[in-house]
Order: C-alpha cells, then sequence, then structure tokens
C-alpha cells in the first residue's frame, strides 16, 4: 500500500504528468530531492508509461470504434499476433465471459472498419461485436482529483 503522501502525488501525476517538480514540491510540502527520488522509484515500479491523451478527430481520423472479438479457437494466436501488428488497434484487452478481446481501434474513414471487420470474420471466423463511441464522458480520470476534504469533519 501507498502512504497518503504517496497517494497525493500520485493524484497530482494523474491530474497532470508534466507538472514541475518545484511547483509539486511545494505544493506538497515536500523537499525537491525527497520528490525526485519517488518519482524515479514510481517510474521503476508503478509508472507504466508517459503519455498524451489524443483527440483522434482532430487529426482527420473518422472514429474510434470498439470490438468485442470471440476468437475461432483454430485461429486463436493468429488473430492475436494480427491484432497486436495492426496499425489501427490503440488497445488491446485480453477478457472473459464467453469472449476474447476489447478492442480500441482508429479509423480514417468508413471503408477501413469495413474492410477491418471483413478481414476479421471471413480470414479468422471471428465473431465481432461492434460499438461506436457516441461521446466520451470520462477517461483516464482515476485518482486524477485531489482527496475532497471535509471542513466540518
Amino acid at each position: 500500500m501507498l502512504s497518503e503522501k504517496d497517494n497525493e502525488i500520485i493524484r497530482h501525476l494523474r491530474g497532470n504528468a508534466r507538472t514541475k517538480i518545484v511547483g509539486l514540491s511545494k505544493r506538497l510540502n515536500l523537499p525537491v530531492t525527497t520528490l525526485y527520488s519517488k518519482l524515479r522509484r514510481y517510474e521503476q515500479k508503478l509508472i507504466k508509461k508517459h503519455t498524451s491523451l489524443i483527440d483522434f478527430t482532430q487529426l482527420g481520423y473518422f472514429k474510434s470504434v470498439y470490438l468485442v472479438l470471440k476468437a475461432n479457437g483454430s485461429k486463436k494466436q493468429e488473430l492475436r499476433d494480427y491484432l497486436v501488428q495492426h496499425s489501427s488497434v490503440n488497445s488491446l484487452f485480453r477478457i472473459n465471459y464467453g469472449y476474447d478481446y476489447l478492442v480500441e481501434c482508429i479509423f480514417h474513414d468508413e471503408k477501413e472498419v469495413t474492410d477491418f471487420l471483413g478481414k476479421l470474420q471471413d480470414e479468422f471466423g471471428s465473431e465481432v461485436q461492434m460499438h461506436n463511441v457516441i461521446e466520451e464522458l470520462k477517461r483516464e480520470e482515476f485518482m486524477a482529483h485531489q482527496k475532497e476534504v471535509s471542513k466540518n469533519g
């Protein structure tokens, strides 16, 4: 388990990973050297990757599509390899309860979506459920906000 101070540091990083160490040390009332050491330790054990959340539609991409796939048993490994290597696959998760994968894909246009789905069904024999994101309501917010402190106790 992390200490309350560690949790506080993580919350700040989740809210803005580009926060300057000096400013963060002042906000947390923690020496810069201590904070720096903690950040290095987090990078070795806790932090998987520093990244940016991108609005792909602003870059000219058509949409994000989420797929739930059930693999054909004999082609399961081939499907997995295909998904891992495909440039349109943004995130890939192995799941349970009758399905094998949850896939987030980013496409330029409807034809790319159709071609991708066709290949999944024709070449790999996958059962596919497609879900389109209508509106993003919340993303990557867990632990990103300061813990609310009640003034009444």
